[in-house]
């Protein structure tokens, strides 16, 4: 059966607009979204490098400013893998030893908090270890998901733009391929909103 025409020029006509506002919404938040994971990574990269220093001392401070988000984070992990839990001091002599816990102490003043145990610094270094990947994986993530998204609306929009004014020339074969871009709009439309989903769930605490 050939589709009415007026039903191939509404659903040709919308798609465009509706994948359009939505690009415009969702890139919207997903920017929003990567502007606080930025100022959220400037802050942990400032207090970051500051445990860094004393615990890899062949770094240097010109070197650590140079590092990415990436490297900062391995760099994080070596400066843990220094530390021994199990001893006295975190195996550390006693000049590491000071410097690191003179850092924890204005760390906790600065955050307000009651000055405590000396062996809660290794808990709290896994702590940033952790803040710091996920914000990685949420830009990542964002990135992503913002670049497929945009690809699969933009196929989507295109398509429909170029069918719009064919349809004496596929008019017989109207309602499949109607279908066929209601298929990709709605899987657009639906990749988007998990997208969404899944980058506003992550928890930048």
């Amino acid at each position: 059966m050939i589709m009415d025409s007026n039903l191939w020029f509404y659903v040709l006509s919308v798609v465009p607009q509706t994948l359009g506002a939505m690009i415009a919404l969702s890139a919207t938040f997903i920017i929003f979204k990567l502007n606080h994971v930025e100022e959220r990574t400037k802050i942990e990269y400032d207090e970051i490098k500051d445990w860094i220093l004393p615990l890899l001392p062949e770094l240097k401070i010109f070197e650590i400013t140079k590092l990415d988000d990436r490297a900062m984070l391995s760099k994080l992990i070596d400066a843990i893998n220094k530390l021994d839990p199990q001893k006295s001091r975190f195996g550390l002599d006693e000049v590491r030893f000071h410097q690191l816990y003179e850092i924890y102490e204005y760390v906790l003043r600065s955050h307000k908090r009651k000055i405590d145990s000396y062996e809660n610094i290794y808990p709290y270094l896994e702590e940033k270890r952790r803040v710091l990947t996920s914000l990685i994986e949420v830009r990542r993530n964002a990135l992503t998901y913002l670049w497929i998204s945009l690809a699969l609306s933009v196929v989507t929009i295109a398509s429909s733009i170029i069918l719009l004014p064919l349809y004496g020339v596929f008019g017989t074969y109207a309602s499949e391929i109607i279908g066929a871009v209601m298929i990709l709009a709605v899987f657009s439309v639906l990749f988007t909103a998990y997208s969404i989903w899944d980058i506003a769930r992550r928890d930048l605490r």
